[in-house]
């Protein structure tokens, strides 16, 4: 379980570098950016939770 939760993280680690290079710099307006913008916060929830359960299961 382990293992999968160290996976899923770095998987969206890159997933969060991709979704970076989908925002719009010259635009940054929610309405162009919308999908970037909950790309980039849900990959960077996913890696907070699996960081913090990865801190939890080597106590």
């Amino acid at each position: 379980m382990k293992k999968a939760r160290l996976g899923i993280t770095i998987i969206s680690v890159i997933l969060l570098i991709a979704w970076l290079f989908k925002v719009d710099y010259n635009d940054l307006s929610y309405n162009n950016n919308s999908t970037a913008y909950l790309g980039i916060l849900i990959m960077v929830l996913l890696i907070i939770f699996g960081i913090r359960q990865l801190m939890k299961d080597k106590k």
